[in-house]
């Protein structure tokens, strides 16, 4: 059980970053131009989890039953302003789950999405700023899946995407632990001339871990990463930019229950190529090299040399829609830029009849290992993500995703399938999702022996969900204009996203 101390400190960031956004939206809101929409929204789902403790069956203390069903209810707000500076969206949940077999499981989680687009207000001072947002994220979970971009499934349930944020995104799985997850990022960009533009951002990650079920107890650090970027792009021709782009990235871990800690800072830099090659498919490479400074540690395997690695990062993308749908897509939507969390329910999913969308894409890099050891892992994911809207009220989804990792004392296989589909029943979205998750790890325990195990789980979900005050939030591009009192003019024109997170299999194309 998670002690009220660990829980409570969620509360409190959960309030803190609530407090803020209401803040600036009381600020931005004084205009009689600014607007601002509520709409709540209530899920309720059935689970069957073939292990909900996320490790070998055989490892599990007695009295624990692997298998489960669990009822979750999930009521969010979600909060979109758009004044004649600002514009903005937050959402905030609970994840309210019961188990059947393990009733010492039930716990509350809570999600938490934010974004401030300050564009506008930034070019009051200069015209030539193209960007300045704010974002934030934050989770309380007792438990991981493995891929935390996931997405697929009316809540990012699902596998198909490589979009990676934190250490969590790289496919390392754990055994079921209470966590705080929170993501801070800032992003600007500056229009060196018509066809260049400088980008630069500052992220920030956190992780927490709490205490852990099924009678494990592993070693697990808890960490801290800050990430800088700077990006330089020039767009050479209609369907082509080109740029190169450099980051650094720093990470700080600490033993959970003592036993070894580690820190260590590496140095990337990428040359970019996008590419338009018909109004359907368009890719985008990116290439390098990522260096990693040395690391000294008194805490055997976790004192290592300098070492330099390929980086590498494949996209490609086929979207099929239709004109008008192109159109719908050409507006960004209230909720468009909002960070995508596991387990909260997005705007969107159900696409129209004949639109299909699919994305391969590739990232090679180096994050922290969280689990077992710590230091720096080397990653591959590979991801495919696709939907496909089969009527006007049916929409389908499929993803898959493979993790590699390995650091200096350990290595880890991670494989994720989903299958799903999506139906509006009037002003209600059914959701069903399977997802198959394998996950392999080796870990060495002296030069000559090694520790090994696996573990296969499968979830089936079933979830209704419903939207208040807009019958439309589940439909791409449905939820109507969000019209100004005093000009009536669009100031936000919605074009809904698909369940998950970034853009990947999102249901959405800009206009070229």
């Amino acid at each position: 059980m998670t002690s009220l101390l660990y829980r409570n400190a969620g509360l409190r960031a959960v309030k803190a970053v609530f407090i803020t956004v209401l803040a600036v939206g009381w600020t931005a809101g004084a205009s009689v131009l600014a607007q601002t929409i509520i709409i709540p929204t209530l899920s309720v789902s059935e689970t069957y989890d073939s292990n909900v403790f996320y490790t070998p069956k055989t490892l599990l203390g007695p009295g624990f039953k692997a298998e489960d069903f669990m009822t979750t209810v999930r009521p969010q707000i979600n909060l979109a302003h758009a004044g004649p500076r600002v514009n903005g969206s937050f959402s905030v949940g609970a994840n309210i789950t019961k188990y059947v077999n393990n009733p010492s499981l039930d716990y509350t989680g809570i999600n938490v999405a934010g974004q401030l687009d300050l564009k506008r207000w930034a070019n009051s001072f200069s015209q030539r700023i193209s960007a300045l947002s704010v974002r934030g994220t934050y989770q309380f979970t007792p438990s991981l899946s493995g891929f935390g971009a996931t997405t697929g499934g009316a809540f990012g349930t699902g596998y198909g995407s490589t979009g990676i944020s934190s250490p969590i995104d790289t496919g390392l799985v754990t055994n079921r632990v209470s966590m705080h997850n929170m993501n801070f990022g800032v992003t600007g960009g500056y229009d060196l001339t018509r066809n260049t533009v400088l980008t630069a951002s500052y992220s920030y990650t956190k992780l927490t871990f709490g205490n852990q079920s099924g009678g494990i107890n592993n070693q697990l650090f808890d960490t801290d990463g800050h990430t800088t970027m700077t990006a330089l792009t020039t767009k050479i021709s209609p369907t082509d930019t080109v740029g190169t782009t450099a980051t650094m990235s720093h990470y700080i871990q600490g033993g959970a229950s003592g036993g070894g800690s580690g820190s260590f800072t590496t140095i990337s830099g990428t040359a970019n190529w996008a590419k338009l090659w018909t109004k359907q498919l368009s890719t985008s490479l990116g290439g390098g090299g990522i260096f990693t400074l040395p690391i000294e540690s008194t805490v055997p395997g976790q004192s290592i040399k300098s070492t330099f690695a390929p980086t590498g990062t494949i996209t490609m993308t086929y979207s099929s829609f239709s004109e008008g749908l192109r159109e719908a897509g050409a507006a960004p939507g209230p909720f468009d830029n909002l960070p995508r969390v596991p387990g909260s329910l997005a705007p969107g999913g159900v696409i129209a009849p004949g639109a299909f969308t699919t994305s391969l894409s590739y990232n090679f890099s180096i994050f922290p290992s969280y689990a077992l050891n710590a230091g720096p892992m080397k990653t591959h994911v590979v991801g495919v993500n696709a939907n496909m809207g089969i009527t006007s009220k049916l929409t389908g989804q499929a993803g898959m995703n493979y993790s590699h990792g390995n650091s200096s004392i350990s290595s880890f296989d991670t494989l994720g399938a989903t299958a799903g589909a999506s139906y509006l029943l009037g002003p209600v979205l059914v959701n069903l999702t399977y997802n198959w998750l394998h996950f392999s790890n080796s870990f060495a325990q002296s030069a000559v022996a090694q520790s090994e195990y696996a573990f296969s789980k499968k979830m089936v979900m079933l979830s209704l969900s419903y939207a208040f005050t807009s019958q439309s939030f589940f439909r791409m591009g449905g939820m109507g204009s969000f019209a100004s009192q005093e000009t009536g003019e669009s100031a936000i024109t919605p074009a809904g996203t698909g369940a998950g997170s970034g853009s990947v299999g999102s249901g959405v194309l800009k206009k070229e």
